[in-house]
């Protein structure tokens, strides 16, 4: 049976977002990321110099149009991309009421202007 390649299992649409992020274990100091894109249920990033595994429990950090946004997630797919680099995607376990209406948000404004 092939799949539909037009076919996404994900809950949530994603949109395309470009920012630095702020990335820590949930009891650490934070590390500085890049975002890849972002949905109200996670976030696909780029990470440098830290191990990460599948199952860890992160959190997240970022600025989305001058709002500041911060979840705690779960660590889904870790990607090498070359000796220190990293891409990591994470499914939201912990967002708070303020958090997901930033993101709302912001998915809701990045998805009119990919429409445009």
């Amino acid at each position: 049976m092939t799949k539909d390649p037009g076919y996404d299992r994900r809950k949530y649409p994603r949109v395309s977002t470009e920012s630095v992020l702020s990335v820590a274990r949930v009891a650490s100091s934070d590390l500085l990321g890049w975002s890849l894109d972002l949905s109200q249920g996670g976030i696909r990033f780029q990470w440098v110099g830290l191990e990460v595994e599948v199952g860890e429990l992160l959190r997240v950090t970022l600025d989305l149009g001058g709002r500041q946004a911060s979840a705690v997630g779960k660590v889904v797919r870790v990607v090498s991309l070359d000796a220190l680099a990293r891409e990591v995607a994470l499914a939201f376990v912990e967002v708070e009421a303020g958090t997901l209406e930033v993101l709302q948000d912001h998915l809701h404004e990045a998805g009119e202007s990919c429409a445009a």
